[in-house]
Parts: C-alpha cells; sequence; structure tokens
C-alpha cells in the first residue's frame, strides 16, 4: 500500500491505490485542503524517516548493499549469530521509536488503536531523537507533510524487503545462514513494525488521503459546472 501510495505523489498521472481508484498526482497538491494535526504528522514522518535512514545503514553493514529479498545483496557469505543478534538489537531499537510515536503521538492523532506499545526506557539516544524533531522548522506546511511521506514510503520498503526475505521458501539468501532462532525473532520483530505502520502511519495518511479526494472532486464538480 505505501508503495501504491508514493506512486500517486511521484508519477504524473497519478497511480492506483485499488484496483477501481485512481488518485491524481494533483490530490496531494492541491491548495485549500486544511489537513488535521498537520505539525504532529510531520514530527511522526521526520521521527521515522530518521530512525530507518539508520536502519538502512545497518541493514548495508550486515547484509551487504542491495535487495536483501532478492538474493542481489552484495556482501553476503560472512554473516553469523555475532551479526544476526546485532540486527535484532536494531531491529529492537525501531521497534523502540515507534513505541515512542504512539505514546507521543498516538491520542493527539488518534491513531495506534490495537498496536501494543511495550514499556519505554527513554535512552538518551531516543529522547534526542524526539527532541530533534519535535523542534524543527515548517512543522505546520502540508508540503512538508507530502514530501516526507514520499521519503518515508520509500525507505519503508526496507522491512518489506527484509520481511520477503525471512519468509520466503526457501529462505533468501540473505537470511539463510543466519541460526533458526536468530530468523525467528527477526519475523517477529518485522511483523511488529508492519503492524505499527498498519495501525499508525496508514491510518492517518488514509484519513487525510480521503478528506483530499472529498475536496478534489468538489472541485472537479465545479469545473464541469462552470
Amino acid at each position: 500500500m505505501m508503495a501504491l501510495l508514493r506512486t500517486t505523489m511521484d508519477s504524473p498521472t497519478g497511480g492506483y491505490v485499488t484496483r477501481r481508484l485512481h488518485v491524481p498526482k494533483e490530490v496531494w497538491s492541491q491548495g485549500g485542503a486544511k489537513l488535521p494535526n498537520i505539525p504532529e504528522k510531520v514530527q511522526v514522518v521526520r521521527i521515522l524517516c530518521s530512525a530507518l535512514d539508520d536502519l538502512q545503514l545497518c541493514s548495508s553493514e550486515y547484509f551487504g548493499a542491495g535487495n536483501v529479498s532478492s538474493g542481489l545483496a552484495l556482501g553476503i557469505g560472512s554473516i553469523g549469530r555475532k551479526e544476526g543478534d546485532a540486527w535484532l538489537g536494531k531491529l529492537e531499537d525501531f521497534s523502540s521509536v515507534c513505541d515512542g510515536v504512539v505514546a507521543n503521538f498516538g491520542k493527539k492523532l488518534n491513531v495506534g488503536e490495537g498496536f501494543a506499545i511495550k514499556k519505554i526506557t527513554w535512552g538518551d539516544r531516543l529522547t534526542r531523537r524526539f527532541d530533534k524533531f519535535t523542534n524543527g522548522k515548517n512543522l505546520d506546511s502540508p508540503d512538508a507533510y507530502v514530501q516526507g511521506l514520499r521519503k518515508l514510503f520509500l525507505h519503508a520498503q526496507l522491512l518489506d524487503e527484509h520481511t520477503r526475505a525471512v519468509l520466503s521458501q526457501p529462505v533468501a539468501p540473505a537470511y539463510e545462514a543466519l541460526p533458526a532462532d536468530i530468523r525467528g525473532s527477526a519475523e517477529i520483530k518485522l511483523k511488529r513494525s508492519s503492524e505499527f505502520f498498519a495501525s499508525v502511519v496508514l491510518t492517518f495518511v488514509i484519513q487525510d488521503l480521503s478528506q483530499l479526494l472529498d475536496k478534489y472532486a468538489k472541485k472537479c464538480e465545479k469545473w464541469l459546472a462552470e
């Protein structure tokens, strides 16, 4: 879904998010649309982009550059339990960021229902990450929101690649050398990340898209009437 949404923002003609629903690119850039809680959403998007940037660097370090689910990642062959444990630690760090997002913004954005957050230990690094992006500039800019979503949806494909790698049959080369317990733990953590995006990020994005489509349809009706 995130890849489909990104296509509607990037392609000159927009794109389909379902078989019947086509979203023109102009829907995202139309003026006069007042979406709720833009500053908070921009903060959430920036926090997650930063966390995914870190995760991408670690993925390249442990699994090599390239798509881990396709078997084309460069550097495979030296990964073992040590690297697997380190990768699980990075996935847990990302999970903590997700928990922090729900704890700090879930009620305001009315999202995260059903996503059980763990007790958060606010280490210095996690605290700095949230402080950095809750005091930034241009937090109320709709354009910053849409541009942030484009970046977030692109970066989030990393989680999809790892999920497909660990679930594929046979297991993708990137995960094949890892012990079974490491693969199992990685699968659980990746599944939780997917649940977070479904219950938090996609929830408020789909709500905003619905509002934007409604406004766009009314504009089109007005143009036809003229």
